[in-house]
């Protein structure tokens, strides 16, 4: 049985915090009623603990420096828009579960990956590599495309992003980005955490966008 608290600690202990000794993990109670033992305010922090109610929690990113310059024109059967441009944003999206440390997931790692995924793309040209209306080859210096109309375009390689897609589409980019997310942080890693989910936006420009949900568990 715990420590029984006198008449004055009961009136004023309506917030305990508990210690874990062995991982150091530290939990709050908010109590509006009158805590006989510290025994009995653990056994209330245990009921109140996110993970023990599957609560569940979201986390957004989105910074100034996430975003990339780049080029590209969709083309699928009978079809091929001309070549441009966006001013692309990269928005990330993770659902799930508080962990023993109080996050779903570190902002400070997705911040750092995002960064990564964003400078390699900018400024270069989107090569979907999986299309089926494009002909791409390359030579020592250049990426060539030809496309049904007969149109030929080349490209220096440093100047291009080659794509495991089939479109360089906002809604493929988006997938695309989403495996390299999962990749760098790890499934395992993200299951363990008790992540669920992981969306990610790509917007071309203010109101225009597209997001691909990733179910992790």
């Amino acid at each position: 049985m715990g420590k029984d608290f006198t008449a004055d600690e009961r009136a004023v202990v309506h917030k305990y915090a508990a210690r874990g000794v062995a991982d150091g993990a530290v939990s709050s109670c908010n109590c509006n009623k009158d805590v006989q033992t510290k025994a009995a305010c653990t056994a209330t922090l245990a009921a109140l603990s996110p993970n023990s109610h599957n609560d569940v929690f979201k986390v957004h990113v989105s910074k100034d420096y996430m975003k990339f310059n780049a080029a590209h024109f969709i083309a699928f059967k009978g079809f091929r828009e001309k070549l441009h441009g966006h001013n692309y944003r990269l928005a990330v999206t993770i659902t799930g579960q508080i962990g023993p440390d109080g996050y779903v997931v570190d902002f400070g790692e997705i911040k750092k990956i995002s960064r990564m995924i964003c400078k390699d793309l900018n400024e270069s040209f989107l090569v979907p590599m999986n299309s089926d209306v494009l002909k791409i080859s390359f030579d020592d210096a250049s990426v060539h495309i030809l496309t049904e109309d007969n149109a030929r375009f080349s490209f220096p390689k440093a100047d291009c992003s080659l794509l495991p897609t089939a479109h360089s589409s906002a809604e493929e980019l988006a997938s695309c980005i989403s495996n390299q997310l999962v990749d760098a942080l790890t499934l395992s890693a993200l299951r363990e955490r008790g992540v669920r989910k992981l969306e990610v936006t790509i917007s071309e420009a203010d109101n225009q966008f597209a997001s691909y949900e990733r179910t992790i568990m």
